[in-house]
């Protein structure tokens, strides 16, 4: 918790350790904590500094106690806060400036391009990690989404209140779990598709960025950034299009009405067949045996009082379940 006021983990497990006792000698401590009496030393004296132990010289050995962490921390915490607005303030005067900038600018000032595949991959997580209010995104069937590709900056948006459409091919669901860590009502949606054109990622309507090249779409030939313009919403009109044509997946509130009538893997099974998926995909994806997909249809089936599964489908949509 402290790190984010410039503490280090042993400084935040030591002050810790000390708050948990009346006093303590740095010899109690480092056997509290399990370090070097020495570096125990050199940490309380830094702590000191800052205002978070204070020592009693008046007792031999010299004992240390924590400081209330109401004050301590707390000060700390209404500094830092107070740093944070300045930024703020700051930022919002930057962004004026640039918006006044790309009044007038050029047409050649509209795409930057940004060159090779490490570049490209770190201006996605530039972008992820600038989002305030929602991110498109694309995903095909590439090295991108093999089992390195782990939603680490989408996940942390999400934390943000950051909303995610999300629209993938239905390969990516080869990899087994491709999105099981991810619920209803958790500010993700989740569309498929059968292919895609290429990637995209929109962050908040007013930036794009899309490969160079469509295929492959590693961004090995690097990617271009594209800023508000014609083009901007080109893009953006053209993810609307193929969004609509998706298959639901996961949605970004949490379900209603019909779908309450459903426990979720019934509901995920439901809406992967839908998508198209076979039963022996269904299975990897949600970490079941094919034979547990196919009675939980049966059980589905009959609940809806169809015979197939076409029916079934049918009589999904009507009663809300997709």
């Amino acid at each position: 918790m402290l790190e984010v006021l410039g503490f280090s983990r042993d400084e935040f497990d030591l002050y810790r350790a000390l708050v948990e006792v009346a006093s303590a000698t740095a010899e109690q401590l480092a056997v509290t904590v399990g370090m070097d009496a020495e570096e125990v030393a050199a940490f309380l004296v830094s702590l000191e500094k800052r205002g978070l132990v204070s020592r009693h010289e008046n007792e031999n050995p010299t004992h240390f106690t924590a400081s209330p962490p109401t004050v301590a921390i707390g000060s700390l915490i209404v500094e830092r806060q107070r740093w944070l607005r300045r930024a703020e303030i700051e930022l919002e005067r930057l962004n004026d400036l640039y918006r006044k900038a790309a009044d007038d600018r050029t047409a050649s000032d509209l795409v930057d391009l940004v060159p090779g595949r490490a570049a490209g991959m770190q201006r996605i997580n530039q972008l992820l990690r600038g989002a305030r209010r929602e991110a498109r995104l694309t995903i095909r069937t590439t090295k991108l989404t093999s089992e390195g590709y782990d939603f680490v900056e989408e996940r942390r948006a999400l934390d943000r209140g950051v909303t995610f459409r999300l629209l993938s091919e239905r390969g990516v669901l080869d990899r087994p779990n491709s999105f099981g860590e991810f619920r209803d009502g958790q500010g993700l949606e989740v569309r498929l598709a059968a292919s895609l054109p290429s990637r995209l990622l929109v962050v908040d309507s007013e930036i794009a960025m899309v490969p160079v090249m469509a295929a492959p779409d590693d961004l090995s030939g690097g990617a271009l950034i594209v800023h508000r313009s014609g083009l901007l919403d080109s893009l953006i009109a053209l993810f609307e299009g193929l969004w609509a044509a998706g298959a639901p997946l996961l949605e970004s509130a949490a379900p209603a009405g019909g779908t309450s009538e459903l426990d979720e893997t019934d509901a995920r099974i439901l809406r992967l067949l839908n998508a198209g998926l076979t039963d022996h995909k269904v299975a990897n994806q949600l970490g079941l045996s094919a034979r547990t997909v196919q009675r939980r249809m049966s059980n589905l089936m009959e609940k809806a009082e169809v015979e197939t599964r076409l029916q079934l489908g049918v009589a999904a949509k009507r009663r809300g379940w997709l």
